[in-house]
């Protein structure tokens, strides 16, 4: 489906362009022939049929733009694009739109779900809104337009400098878990000398809250000398870093990052004890440069396919490799990965520049400092001071030879969501301007420079209502509902920062996400990795993030179908990879890559980032088969546990909860249960039999409890927070009366009619939110008894309603 026209003409058109590329005709090469293509002249009327859909185009400048190339994602409804259907494009007043469609994912029958579209629009008037109408082409005798570009515009370099700063870890006290060590004591004195010939002194008297050998105290020690070194030294910088701050740890490195090394010494004569270690050794500074247009005229000459191809836009995705400029040897870790866009005939050229630090079988990884700069012509068009690239992170910049075009692209959000590529978010929210606005200020405050980590929460486990916990994220609910560029910057901004947290690992011999099919002894986080499958140890690895699935976002899905650019792709592929092979290869079945190991909501997000990579992934991606499969995997696992077969199976319960697991053994979470069947209900939306099948089960306990009131369970406690499952002699509850009775025993009035208790039904952001938002999930999918229960939760909740237009992140609808 990628490629619907002739691929011989595509093939005679790339050895021109060696041809041309070889013997230096004015740099122009001229282009293979556009794979998707629109008549030159397009009478609308001629279609006898409404648009597919429909797009708007506003211009954001104050000036006329002549040529207006873009290039966005679509996603289409089944059946709405057949196998082999070509489109056609209009505007308002029936000028023709040239239009390419590339990167196409197909639905089962073959018709087109989602697709990279780029159209040429001219005389674009100054904050015009030109709407754009998309037709299935009504005949296939059409001109293959031809098409030409050049690459003198694509002459980048570019340079980091790596430092290797001295850095060192104080640990104070010598605790063990929960254990306390030797003490602190109250009054005694520590000073802390830095530097060598004329050293810095840091004097810190121990109080009596900071007394003491346990993690509480330590820490307070290794905050008060941060505190003192930061506030006075002019050569030393202190920082604490990970889980807890780094509790009793200190990190101590140099404020420029090409200072030469350090000694520390410890002046006290106490009991307790304070030990110094390496986490990284002081190296002069290199020099690397990458020369991504050799690559790329290699690519070309090699005949390698882009990613976008046709008379309106051609990508290609340029790797190259950073060479120290002395040596010759190429960096281990450090890569440059340039999605490079060529336009009007290569006149203009957007380049998305993506700096990787993420290989998983090389050698030394770990964090790196550097600065870059960019380069063009000899001429600096971009440049970064020194700052810590995360080990297996990514950070990009877009870069542009030529004017970029001054829009924003607007979709028509009805049938963006008809398309179920999303849940049914309710388009009758209005967002108020307030809200907007706060939201780009607290943008604006945020760091989204390289490393940046934007609006998103550090420590993943952390516990409270977040903005990214959700079906979709706070930030992008409000993109779907606002469609507000503020909004939209925002999502990318933190799909954005999503790519420095530490889960991205590449394979260098596919140049893809490491496969568990290739290497299914290999753990990323959990367990431990077979011996063959083993990755390379980190060196100065501490970094700010503690990811985790249970309490993971959907970072880079919508920015993906939104954009259709090949960075938020990569991005979605990493999360959904990660939340597999960061499982002990024993718990996940090896190359299984089943997920059921999680709490129940870490499954849900789990499966929700698989769902995620098998819509997006193109057809002819190399891991849409792997992504399928192990969809499909987890799926039937889950068929094939749940019910249970057998009415004394204590481990299953028969009115359709999952037990929580791990420490939390006879409860069940109600709302994780429902975070699972929202995930279900649009797997299942999306022809995912095995998910229905699954759904259906589990709609038993998550429907069930809001329509058995006349069973004796209440519905108004049907938001609790937790259940037990089972009875004081330790048997399974399969009654809901006595479900009711075990957990709320003290209730003995109810109806339908009294207001909800417990969830907070008067928020956007609780229990009872998520409730609602699974009932009309359900609904949608035609569960039994969701359609009413919807109803008079909604009733039930109406204080809900207002809230959603600051926090829709929850507002689905049937």
């Amino acid at each position: 489906m990628q490629n619907i026209v002739n691929f011989n003409v595509a093939r005679l058109a790339l050895a021109s362009i060696f041809l041309l590329f070889a013997y230096g005709v004015g740099n122009a090469l001229g282009a293979p022939t556009q794979t998707n293509t629109t008549k030159n002249d397009i009478d609308p009327a001629a279609h006898n049929m409404a648009p597919i859909t429909n797009l708007t185009v506003s211009s954001t400048s104050a000036a006329v733009q002549g040529s207006v190339p873009i290039t966005f994602g679509q996603p289409f409804k089944a059946g709405d694009v057949p196998a082999g259907t070509q489109l056609d494009a209009s505007d308002s007043i029936g000028r023709s739109v040239p239009l390419q469609m590339d990167e196409v994912s197909s639905y089962a029958d073959g018709s087109v779900r989602f697709a990279v579209l780029s159209a040429q629009l001219r005389d674009l008037q100054p904050n015009e809104n030109r709407q754009i109408n998309i037709y299935r082409a009504t005949t296939s005798n059409f001109t293959v337009p031809k098409g030409s570009f050049g690459t003198r515009a694509f002459n980048l370099k570019i340079a980091v400098t790596i430092f290797s700063p001295q850095i060192s870890v104080i640990t104070f006290g010598n605790r063990h878990g929960t254990t306390p060590g030797k003490p602190y004591l109250a009054g005694e004195k520590i000073v802390i000398q830095l530097g060598n010939a004329d050293p810095e002194q840091y004097v810190l008297t121990v109080t009596d809250a900071e007394a003491g050998g346990g993690f509480m105290t330590l820490t307070k020690i290794a905050e008060a000398f941060l505190r003192l070194i930061n506030n006075s030294s002019k050569i030393f910088h202190a920082y604490k870093i990970g889980a807890g701050g780094g509790y009793e740890n200190l990190w101590i490195t140099t404020q420029k990052p090409d200072d030469a090394a350090f000694d520390i010494k410890f002046l006290y004569s106490g009991a307790a004890v304070q030990t110094i270690s390496q986490e990284q050794n002081y190296k002069l500074p290199r020099t690397y440069q990458a020369n991504p247009s050799k690559v790329l005229e290699s690519m070309l000459t090699s005949h390698q396919s882009p990613r976008l191809g046709g008379p309106i836009a051609y990508e290609y995705t340029v790797v190259a490799p950073f060479v120290d400029t002395s040596t010759g040897n190429k960096h281990p870790q450090l890569t440059a990965r340039l999605h490079t866009r060529f336009l009007d005939a290569g006149q203009r050229v957007r380049t998305d520049m993506v700096i990787e630090n993420d290989w998983t079988y090389e050698p030394n990884p770990g964090n790196i400092t550097y600065d870059l700069t960019v380069t063009q012509d000899g001429r600096i068009i971009y440049h970064n001071d020194p700052f810590t690239h995360t080990h297996h992170a990514r950070w990009h910049k877009v870069l542009w030879s030529g004017p970029e075009p001054q829009v924003q692209v607007k979709h028509n959000m009805r049938y963006f969501l008809d398309t179920k590529t999303t849940w049914n978010y309710d388009l009758s929210v209005r967002i108020p301007e307030s809200v907007l606005a706060a939201e780009a200020a607290k943008l604006a405050n945020a760091d989204t420079g390289p490393m940046g980590s934007a609006l998103i929460t550090h420590y993943f486990p952390g516990v409270g209502a977040r903005d990214d916990i959700g079906p979709l994220p706070r930030w992008t609910a409000l993109y779907l509902l606002s469609q507000d560029s503020r909004q939209r910057a925002m999502m990318l901004a933190n799909a954005d920062a999503a790519a420095s947290v530490p889960i991205h690992y590449r394979d260098k011999a596919t140049d893809q996400p490491v496969s568990i099919d290739d290497h299914p002894g290999l753990t990323l986080l959990f367990g431990a990795s077979i011996a063959h499958d083993a990755t390379p140890v980190i060196t100065n690895g501490a970094t700010i993030w503690s990811p985790d699935t249970n309490h993971q976002a959907s970072f880079a899905y919508i920015p993906y179908m939104v954009t259709g650019d090949a960075f938020y792709l990569d991005e979605l592929l990493f999360w959904a990879n990660w939340n597999m092979a960061s499982k002990n290869p024993d718990y996940r079945e090896k190359a299984k890559g089943l997920i059921h190991s999680e709490e129940v909501r870490g499954q849900a997000w789990g499966l929700r980032s698989l769902g995620e990579a098998t819509r997006a992934l193109p057809d002819r991606h190399p891991m849409k088969r792997y992504f399928n499969t192990k969809l499909i995997n987890n799926l039937d696992w889950y068929n094939g546990t749940y019910p249970p077969r057998h009415p004394n199976d204590m481990a299953l319960s028969s009115l359709g909860m999952v037990e929580r697991g791990g420490t939390q053994l006879n409860q069940t979470r109600p709302w994780m249960n429902d975070y699972m069947a929202i995930v279900l209900a649009q797997l299942a939306e999306n022809g995912e039999l095995g998910a229905q099948r699954y759904l259906q089960y589990l709609s038993k306990f998550t429907v069930g409890r809001f329509t058995h009131d006349n069973e004796g369970f209440c519905s108004a406690y049907a938001a609790a927070y937790t259940l037990k499952l089972f009875d004081d002699r330790g048997n399974q509850i399969t009654d809901w009366r006595e479900l009711f009775q075990k957990n709320f025993g003290n209730v003995t009035q109810c109806d339908t009619s009294q207001p909800v208790i417990g969830g907070y039904p008067d928020l956007a952001l609780g229990y009872a939110a998520s409730a609602r938002a699974m009932l009309a999930a359900s609904a949608r999918l035609g569960i039994a008894g969701a359609a009413a229960a919807y109803e008079k939760w909604r009733a039930r909740t109406p204080k809900m309603d207002n809230a959603f237009k600051t926090d829709p992140t929850w507002a689905i609808v049937p």
